[in-house]
């Protein structure tokens, strides 16, 4: 079976993560994959994170397209059809692609324009489309200008339009999108969380730190609410508790507002990112929404304490295993403060650990994955014929 995916290496994206996970069970069943990725870059070095890939069983199409920035797009436009008739080139490419290459099923992560443009090709071709769910594209904008809003509402309202089985990482994901960008009950769609890498499930890396470092890992966007993880840091020090701050995020962040004594660190590899995070005493993730959250996933599966919004998908599983006071609103960053001076430097209980790996194993999750994608392809399959 072929499947085309769009890419991205952004290393501390969790679109990145889950693909590389997936694709490195799938690659071991003799699936074959063809890569999409299109990029705004000018410059950029050669795919590492894929390299270890045969060429014949993934097969990697870049198309660069910095010369179509989508703000410059969305400026000349008043409507989805103007941007889509911007974006006709890399359009027509990725048709020609998709026709030579015959993929089975297309898998696409996101609903942002890059996975949109993907959708548009695909269903020219009569091509099944699974959209995984990665973040609400509604919500990431939700603070850009009226006009900008409209047209990302009909960016992700046409993505799921175009796919023929959704799978989203939490309920509250599923919930977000029937409620605010589709407002009806949503058909032929699976509730899967997203798995945590092998690397961070090994059972002899659990050796959590007792020391008061706290850290936050992430792209720094409104929505992640980073400045809150300032704000704890800030507060701790108010009260002279001594710990260390460290923030690793995207390299081209603004980050006027973080305070000199956090320590700034750069996108990891996942081998660094264990190692990070098996030195800190808690890992904290702020956010005002998000789908899921894999970072302190990966962490708390390394049997590091986190603390993460109550509008987080992730903390239904935290919940799930009886690790409820890892969850908190972040409205008043007193009581965050009282919670991650309790929390920084202990133990995940061996029986909480244990339900969190079963939870989030990449085999099992992998394979559900599977089934959904095997599923659309054979329905396509039977409508054709």
């Amino acid at each position: 079976m072929k499947i085309a995916i769009n890419l991205t290496r952004d290393n501390v994206g969790g679109i990145t993560s889950f693909n590389l996970n997936m694709v490195n069970y799938l690659y071991k069943l003799d699936y074959e994959f063809i890569g999409l990725e299109l990029t705004s870059r000018i410059y950029m070095k050669g795919p590492t994170l894929f390299r270890h890939f045969d060429p014949e069983v993934f097969d990697h199409h870049i198309l660069n397209i910095h010369h179509l920035p989508l703000i410059d797009a969305l400026k000349r436009s008043t409507t989805i059809r103007d941007i889509e008739n911007i974006y006709k080139e890399p359009i027509k490419i990725m048709k020609s692609i998709l026709k030579d290459t015959r993929p089975d099923v297309v898998l696409l992560s996101g609903t942002y324009y890059l996975p949109w443009l993907i959708s548009i090709a695909a269903k020219a071709e009569k091509l099944p489309v699974v959209l995984w769910y990665s973040g609400v594209l509604s919500k990431e904008t939700e603070h850009y200008p009226e006009k900008m809003k409209k047209i990302f509402l009909s960016m992700e309202k046409a993505v799921i339009k175009n796919a023929m089985k959704i799978i989203f990482p939490s309920e509250l994901c599923k919930k977000t999108v029937e409620q605010l960008v589709l407002k009806c009950r949503i058909k032929n769609s699976y509730v899967i969380p997203n798995p945590v890498a092998n690397i961070f499930t090994d059972p002899s890396a659990v050796d959590a730190s007792i020391e008061r470092r706290i850290a936050a890992v992430g792209r720094y966007s409104k929505i992640k609410n980073f400045d809150k993880f300032f704000d704890l840091h800030l507060e701790l020090q108010k009260r002279k508790w001594r710990h260390t701050a460290s923030f690793v995020t995207n390299p081209d962040a603004d980050l006027k507002k973080m305070p000199k004594t956090v320590e700034l660190l750069p996108s990891m590899t996942a081998e660094g990112l264990k190692k990070f995070y098996l030195a800190q005493g808690l890992v904290l993730c702020p956010s005002t929404f998000e789908t899921f959250g894999n970072v302190p996933m990966e962490a708390a599966c390394l049997g590091i304490p986190v603390l993460v919004s109550d509008k987080m998908g992730c903390a239904e599983i935290l919940k799930k295993v009886g690790l409820a006071n890892m969850v908190i609103s972040f409205d008043d960053i007193r009581k965050v403060a009282d919670r991650a001076q309790e929390l920084c430097g202990q133990s995940i209980l061996p029986r909480q650990l244990n339900a969190l790996k079963r939870i989030l194993d990449n085999n099992f999750i992998s394979e559900e994955i599977r089934a959904v994608l095997d599923d659309s392809a054979k329905r396509n399959d039977l409508n054709n014929k």
